[in-house]
């Protein structure tokens, strides 16, 4: 069965603008009559690191950045030490393997939205890239590559993390609740400007936290017979 993924594409047109287009939308708070979400448990994911490439500070603002976007629409979600059922890996490369066939400027892939396993793959350098930092790997390394951790700033290593943060938390609303399509602002737009994966206040619009809704209720519906 072949493997469907949902690519999370950054424009270098949208990088490298400026002026009003470019501008980050703030977040956008639920619309009301929004359904209630039912009182069951967070989200729960599992973020690797295999090869060691973020420091714990970029970790960190990773973490926080997902967990505010999701709680800003009244979504929990809690990263986990350990895999299991119904939690949700995401995985970090240096650059994502090549044999997938994805644009070098994607940062994140969803797979399993339409059935079978769900996992997430983000990769360093194209967010190194799209926020223009010197790279510290070659744009053709392969994905199995095992570059030493390096140490930023402490500015790059929140930008490096929120950034990522942001990609994630579009990716896990594609396997999460796979019917929601890309918006015109927030972070389910289908490109976002190098502000916006970094400025403050970026979040769901509306029409995302809608669909999150939703699908929180629906898993947390009782099964039936």
């Amino acid at each position: 069965m072949r493997v469907r993924f949902r690519p999370f594409l950054l424009s270098g047109i949208l990088l490298a603008a400026s002026g009003p287009a470019a501008g980050s939308p703030g977040l956008h708070p639920p619309e009301p009559g929004l359904p209630e979400v039912p009182g069951s448990g967070p989200l729960r994911v599992r973020f690797y690191d295999p090869y060691r490439l973020l420091s714990p500070e970029a970790h960190d603002w990773l973490e926080k950045e997902v967990v505010r976007a999701f709680g800003a629409s009244e979504i929990g979600l809690t990263f986990v030490g350990r895999g299991g059922p119904g939690v949700i890996p995401a995985t970090l490369y240096p650059e994502l393997p090549g044999r997938w066939d994805v644009a070098p400027e994607t940062i994140g892939v969803a797979i399993g939205v339409h059935g079978g396993p769900r996992s997430i793959f983000l990769s360093l350098g194209a967010a190194e890239r799209a926020l223009g930092f010197p790279l510290a790997r070659r744009q053709g390394a392969p994905a199995t590559a095992k570059p030493s951790r390096r140490r930023l700033p402490g500015s790059q290593s929140r930008r490096l993390g929120v950034a990522l943060g942001r990609v994630l938390a579009h990716e896990l609303v594609h396997t999460v609740a796979p019917e929601c399509p890309h918006t015109r602002n927030g972070l389910m737009a289908e490109r976002l400007s190098r502000r916006m994966l970094t400025a403050p206040g970026v979040g769901f619009d509306a029409l995302a936290t809608r669909h999150l809704r939703l699908a929180a209720a629906g898993m947390a519906a009782p099964e039936t017979g």
